[in-house]
């Protein structure tokens, strides 16, 4: 079972960075439909994240910047790059899901 599920997820990541030829870039041409839903997942998603973050590490951000601004530079860093590739996945899954059911 466990085999399974990271053999999916390898997959996944495989035909997320695959190369495309001309003719499946043409094919893959996104519609405003596409776009439009592409939009409306990133918009949900950074305002979720950033209530999240908000709600939560607000005042152990605040306390950190005080303390220790290189430190806080870092994990501002880390914040950052991990909502990125956190947010790119989960919009790229969710886009599979909505594309599918769109076109």
């Amino acid at each position: 079972m466990r085999k399974t599920s990271w053999n999916s997820v390898k997959a996944f990541a495989i035909e997320l960075v695959k190369k495309k030829t001309k003719a499946e870039q043409k094919r893959s041409e996104p519609s405003l439909k596409v776009f439009l839903a592409q939009l409306a997942i990133f918009t949900v998603l950074v305002v979720s994240y950033f209530f999240f973050v908000l709600s939560f590490f607000s005042h152990w951000l605040k306390e950190l910047f005080d303390q220790n601004k290189l430190v806080y530079a870092l994990v501002a860093w880390a914040l950052m790059a991990a909502q990125g590739l956190v947010l790119e996945v989960i919009a790229a899954a969710l886009l599979k899901v909505v594309e599918s059911r769109i076109d």
